[in-house]
């Protein structure tokens, strides 16, 4: 028996066939698929591709698989994800056994193994979202940059800027994110930096990259992007505890937190300051660094939709053996 998971993002959409225990069959990579960002002859096309790999590697037919389940940003609302449903059917050759749903239940199931839980995701933009123990789904943020997304790398980063120019404002000594920003864009002024930002192909990612450089600052006690580190830390353990507040009816429940998106990449600097939020607001937590990718998160989507019993251990090490050979 064979499952398909698909895993859609606003930068890159990867799928894997595997079988029930967590062998991989076949993995393949495309770009985005986000159909609020990408058009729809382009997305389809991508799918297309996406998929020819997939037969190309594993030998098999669409007759082969149980269940396929993808998990795509830009799917919210119930339309949408029925529109992405009838595209991947077409493709599929009218094939029936498609779920669809938020990216984020995706990324969840790559640590709950599908059980309940929150999944806070924090790459360039960032979300708060959660399935409870009666299988409702819940979310706080992942408006878009405009309106919130604190703890994104969008937010890190514009708050690294404000930080520089204010200095600048202000005649102050230059922060020492105002050298990283200035060397990054291979600039000599702050004022040149400005091009750099709004004439950029994509702003929210241009700003987002900044991110990395707060981390690096951080890493040589600059108090500066210390600062900025912790109050988004605080934002993220508020984001989670409103979640938790609004969903989970067991207020003294340890609620399992699944960490995804590249800012955990530096979890180190920042999980301490979302612990003591959330201790403050009286919510427990179990922080989750996932072991296997949100791609395998929606395989374990697709083996819970076949009602699938999944050995967790059995799983992760049949997953890492076969990916890595």
């Amino acid at each position: 028996m064979y499952y398909l998971g698909i895993d859609g993002g606003g930068t890159k959409t990867k799928a894997i066939i595997t079988t029930a225990k967590g062998k991989v069959i076949a993995e393949a990579l495309v770009e985005a698929t986000n159909p609020n960002s990408v058009p729809e002859e382009t997305m389809k096309l991508r799918f297309q591709n996406l998929l020819n790999e997939l037969w190309k590697q594993s030998n098999l037919q669409i007759n082969d698989i149980i269940q396929v389940f993808a998990g795509m940003s830009g799917v919210s609302r119930q339309a949408s994800k029925q529109r992405m449903k009838q595209i991947l059917s077409v493709i599929l050759e009218g094939y029936e056994n498609i779920s669809v749903d938020n990216d984020a239940v995706t990324a969840l199931y790559s640590g709950t193994f599908g059980k309940p839980g929150i999944v806070q995701i924090s790459g360039t933009g960032s979300i708060t979202y959660g399935v409870n123990a009666d299988g409702e789904h819940g979310r706080v943020g992942g408006w878009g940059h405009f309106i919130d997304e604190k703890g994104s790398g969008f937010s890190i980063g514009r708050d690294a800027l404000q930080a520089a120019f204010k200095a600048l404002d202000e005649r102050r000594i230059p922060t020492l994110l105002g050298e990283f920003i200035l060397e990054h864009f291979h600039e000599k002024e702050l004022p040149d930096v400005i091009p750099h930002v709004y004439q950029a192909a994509d702003v929210k990612v241009e700003i987002a990259s900044l991110s990395r450089l707060v981390f690096k600052a951080a890493d040589q006690v600059d108090t500066i992007a210390l600062s900025i580190i912790e109050q988004q830390g605080e934002e993220i353990g508020k984001s989670i505890a409103r979640l938790i507040s609004n969903h989970f009816k067991e207020e003294r429940q340890v609620v399992p937190v699944v960490l995804a998106g590249g800012i955990f990449n530096r979890v180190d600097l920042i999980q301490e300051t979302m612990a003591q939020t959330l201790k403050l607001l009286g919510k427990k937590v179990h922080f989750i660094m996932p072991e296997i990718d949100p791609a395998g998160g929606a395989v374990i989507a697709a083996l819970k939709k076949d009602g699938i019993q999944i050995n967790e251990h059995e799983f992760i090490q049949n997953y890492k053996m076969s990916k890595r050979g």
